[in-house]
């Protein structure tokens, strides 16, 4: 019984040393904690690190990194983890430990840093200097069907901007397609070109809206143009099989069999309830002639 009982203690300590383990403070060796960011802090970077952090970051964290996200997860904004340095931070991304992956295989060391990066931004956003209007114009080829996006300050010179990250759409009837890369960002020229991509669907004219943005940035405020092409494949729609009885039609186009089978039973629930509330009548007369 003895040896029972210190087997049952040996277990219930091994269990409770793991727990302590992974809910216990994350130690970072000083060699580690030590490490600068040799990323700087630029709007190009702030933009790339955010694309980073929504494509590996958000199913854990969620898109504000307050931790809201699929799996309840550490707030990145809180003043806990942003008192911690870059190098510390660095390294729990790299390692990963419990919950928390590993990164360095998902990563690249760069890659970390811009993350490190648009979190402080966030927390910060005195670290970039204040968000400035800006102009934004489109222009196409129909040649190779692609849309062609300009950035320039709105002052009167309309300078060009360059690494400015536009993002390109198709409007369809329920929300926004996304085409051309995850980030697309001005030359020197000022300039981003995307490439439409084959057989979208349009109007039943072939038109299609395409929408040109600039979302999100840290230095200047958000902006947008659209124009309407015909480079679309045109909506073609089948009346005559459309105007048919089917079961995801409307009432007056569900079959006939449906039709019946609905208002049966709706009849026949009615004929119940009828037939109960005569036969209740029933009794109360029959009452009143026993009594008497």
């Amino acid at each position: 019984m003895n040896k029972i009982s210190a087997l049952v203690f040996i277990i219930i300590l091994a269990g409770s040393f793991n727990v302590y383990s992974q809910g216990g403070i994350w130690q970072v060796a000083p060699e580690n904690s030590n490490n600068i960011n040799p990323v700087a802090i630029n709007p190009k970077g702030v933009a790339e690190g955010k694309n980073i952090y929504f494509r590996s970051c958000v199913p854990c964290h969620g898109p504000k990194a307050d931790g809201k996200g699929l799996i309840q997860s550490a707030n990145l904004l809180a003043e806990p983890v942003q008192h911690q340095t870059d190098g510390v931070i660095f390294y729990k991304i790299n390692t990963g430990r419990d919950k928390m992956p590993p990164f360095k295989a998902m990563l690249k060391a760069d890659e970390i840093w811009l993350v490190i990066n648009y979190l402080r931004v966030m927390v910060n956003p005195s670290a970039l200097p204040p968000a400035k209007d800006i102009g934004l114009e489109v222009n196409t080829s129909d040649e190779i069907k692609s849309v062609t996006a300009s950035v320039y300050g709105s002052d009167s010179t309309k300078s060009v901007v360059k690494e400015i990250d536009v993002h390109f759409y198709v409007k369809r009837d329920f929300g926004l397609m996304r085409i051309g890369e995850q980030s697309n960002f001005t030359g020197a020229d000022g300039k981003v070109t995307v490439i439409l991509p084959e057989k979208i669907i349009g109007d039943a004219l072939g038109n299609i809206t395409i929408l040109a943005k600039i979302e999100n940035n840290f230095l200047f405020n958000d902006a947008e143009t659209a124009v309407v092409r015909k480079w679309g494949t045109p909506l073609v729609t089948d009346d005559e099989k459309f105007n048919q009885r089917a079961l995801w039609g409307s009432r007056d186009k569900s079959p006939i069999w449906l039709l019946l089978l609905a208002n049966g039973i709706i009849l026949g629930v009615w004929g119940v309830i009828g037939y109960v509330i005569y036969n209740l009548f029933r009794i109360k007369k029959a009452g009143k002639i026993f009594i008497k």
